[in-house]
């Protein structure tokens, strides 16, 4: 016993010292660290909320939050999407997890059935952790899929609360996230789109406010995440030919983004007013998507440790013949070309970030999301 206690600091310096010069070898290592202590971020937002009974997760929007409502057969339903996780197409706009995973994460539930998923048999089961009722290619006022708009989904979980499938308790402990990236502005065409921004903005705010009202009134969900629209701008098929050999984003574009999200916190602070002076049961927190995307973005410049993928704005599908990568159509005869490493890329798509993409978004945007305990 007496050798031992003599041993172990000589064996605790060796240690120390092995580990300093690593650490100094591989300053890559540092990135490991930051995952350690997002892993115990994550680890005492499961501790938090346990304490106040489990949360359920209600998510709305499009191809960023989907996890499998997109019509079956195409899109997010072939190869090559899901090649990371699971394995196969599972609907989500990625090689693996998109941004509904990683919230749910950090809530410490498991990521919440995609309302299209939902099978006869153990209903309570698959709906435990909640319901996703977002789906690609959808908007606030209009879609460029086939899927139900905002408002229409909102209405999907008022049909399952009026069936019984959730009772008032299980509203009270519930969070409700809405995304919505952009498809009502992809929706019009380039003339009305370039002439009319300002005009269409405001319609699409109008009609989300009111979509958000009705999550708190009529759903009586009481915390709401909404998101801000990301810079768009800097996604590849925005950005366009040049985003191959440049990561310049698309400034006129990123500039209606910005209105469309000064105009959305400001309803925002409106619904907050409302609640305040109407003792409504809710309150509204907006994650600024906005500011998560530019700083991983930039975060990805210096940090890929591969200079082929340095570029964020190369995405990792391309034509196999052609120039412009964002010709792309996934569909069955589309013929696509995979780089060699998704987990180095950030842009899967020409729209869509990769896993390795929102996992990277998903640090810049972490510290917004304890808003929601903030406001226990």
């Amino acid at each position: 016993m007496e050798k031992r206690q003599r041993f172990l600091p000589v064996s605790f310096l060796f240690f120390f010292f092995i580990t300093l010069a690593v650490w100094f070898a591989c300053p890559q290592i540092g990135a490991a660290d930051d995952h350690r202590t997002t892993a115990r971020a994550r680890r005492d937002a499961r501790e938090h909320h346990r304490h106040n009974g489990h949360v359920k997760l209600f998510v709305f929007g499009d191809s960023y939050v989907d996890t499998g409502n997109f019509e079956p057969n195409n899109g997010s339903w072939l190869p090559p999407f899901g090649r990371t996780f699971p394995g196969v197409p599972s609907g989500r706009f990625s090689d693996g997890r998109v941004l509904t995973d990683y919230i749910a994460d950090f809530l410490g539930i498991r990521t919440p059935i995609a309302y299209q998923q939902i099978r006869v048999g153990n209903i309570s089961e698959q709906l435990k952790s909640g319901v996703n009722f977002a789906c690609g290619g959808t908007g606030i006022v209009s879609a460029i899929s086939k899927g139900p708009i905002l408002g229409d989904q909102i209405g999907q979980l008022g049909q399952m609360i009026r069936h019984r499938f959730y009772n008032q308790t299980d509203l009270n402990n519930s969070i409700a996230i809405v995304a919505a990236s952009g498809n009502d502005y992809l929706y019009a065409t380039l003339q009305v789109f370039l002439l009319n921004a300002t005009a269409l903005t405001r319609r699409v705010i109008k009609q989300l406010k009111t979509d958000l009202g009705r999550i708190r009134d009529e759903i009586g969900i009481p915390k709401v995440g909404v998101l801000l629209m990301e810079p768009a701008g800097c996604l590849p098929n925005s950005a366009g030919p040049s985003a191959m050999y440049s990561s310049k984003c698309n400034d006129a574009y990123n500039a209606i983004v910005s209105n469309h999200n000064q105009l959305l916190k400001q309803a925002v602070r409106d619904l907050i007013k409302e609640s305040t002076n109407n003792k409504k049961n809710g309150t509204f927190i907006v994650l600024d998507l906005f500011q998560a995307f530019s700083i991983a973005l930039e975060e990805h410049k210096y940090h890929t440790g591969s200079l082929k993928y340095k570029n964020p704005l190369k995405p990792c599908l391309t034509q196999e013949h052609g120039k412009y990568p964002c010709g792309v159509s996934h569909n069955q005869n589309s013929q696509v070309r995979v780089c060699k490493h998704p987990e180095l890329a950030f842009f899967w798509d020409c729209n869509h970030p990769t896993q390795n993409g929102w996992d990277e978004i998903y640090l810049a945007l972490q510290h917004s999301l304890y808003q929601f305990y903030d406001t226990e």
